[in-house]
C-alpha cells in the first residue's frame, strides 16, 4: 500500500503513518469510539504511540455544563493512564487554542501528517505539513493503528497572482 513520500497520483489511495493525532474536548468522543474497537477481544486498549497524540482543552473553557466537566474528566483519566505528555489542560500556563500550541510547543514540523477533530487543522500546512480534520471514528482509528486508512490523494492548485499586495496583505500558503 502506497505512502506519503511514495510516488502517488492525484485519485490514489494512501494510508499515511501519521506523526501526530490531536484533539480538543471531543476526545471523550473519541475515547469512547477507541474503547469500543478494543471491546471484546480481551485486549488491553493501549494508543499506539502516546507521544503522538496530542490533547489540547479550548472549546470549553470552563466547562459550560455539567456533561462537559465529566467528559473532561475522563479524557484526564485517560491521558495519565495512557502517558499522553503532549496535554494541554484549561490552565492558563500550559492551555491555550490548540492550533497555536501545536506549532508552539514544536509539535508540527515540515513533513509531517498531521490529523485532528477540529476543520482547522489543515493551518498546519503552512508549517510544510501534510494536515487535515478527521471525525471522531477515524481518529479512534489511528489511536489504534498510527496511521489513516483510505485517503484519496487530492488534485493540486495553482494561483498565479499578477501584480503587486497592498500593504499587508499576504497570500496563504
Amino acid at each position: 500500500m502506497p505512502r506519503v513520500g511514495l510516488p502517488s497520483k492525484k485519485g490514489d489511495v494512501v494510508e499515511p503513518k501519521v506523526d501526530l493525532a490531536m484533539s480538543h474536548e471531543n476526545g471523550a468522543l473519541v475515547l469512547n469510539q477507541f474503547l469500543e474497537i478494543y471491546q471484546g477481544t480481551g485486549m488491553e486498549a493501549r494508543v499506539w504511540d502516546p507521544s503522538k497524540i496530542a490533547i489540547i482543552f479550548d472549546h470549553r473553557v470552563p466547562a459550560e455544563s455539567s456533561k462537559t466537566a465529566t467528559n473532561q474528566k475522563k479524557v484526564r483519566e485517560f491521558v495519565s493512564k495512557q502517558g499522553i505528555s503532549k496535554f494541554h489542560d484549561i490552565r492558563g500556563d500550559e492551555g491555550g487554542i490548540c492550533h497555536q500550541i501545536l506549532p508552539e510547543n514544536g509539535y508540527v514540523l515540515p513533513g509531517y501528517v498531521v490529523v485532528g477533530t477540529d476543520s482547522h487543522t489543515t493551518t498546519h500546512g503552512a508549517l510544510g505539513a501534510l494536515a487535515f480534520g478527521i471525525g471522531a471514528t477515524e481518529m479512534a482509528s489511528v489511536w489504534t493503528l498510527g496511521y489513516m486508512l483510505n485517503v484519496e490523494v487530492p488534485g493540486t492548485i495553482k494561483a498565479v497572482v499578477n501584480g503587486k499586495f497592498p500593504n499587508m496583505s499576504y497570500p496563504k500558503t
